[in-house]
């Protein structure tokens, strides 16, 4: 599972994957899968890991983007 949030306040495309059953990662190192960055609440890397189902990846996604973006 992926989507892609083309960033106008970053500048770039930010690519998030669920390579396995649950955790979520974003591409932000230039690695993607799992190789990538795991998202945390909070909008951060470090903390407690954020997962995901079929049916909430992409509100999972947007709602760290915008946390990330407070940050």
């Amino acid at each position: 599972m992926e989507l892609t949030i083309n960033s106008k306040k970053l500048g770039k495309k930010l690519t998030f994957s669920r390579p396995g059953a649950y955790y979520v990662y974003i591409d932000t190192n230039g690695k993607s899968g799992s190789l990538g960055m795991q998202i945390c609440h909070g909008g951060g890397f470090h903390g407690s890991t954020i997962g995901a189902t079929d049916g909430d990846f992409k509100y999972v996604c947007r709602k760290w983007y915008r946390q990330y973006l407070k940050n």
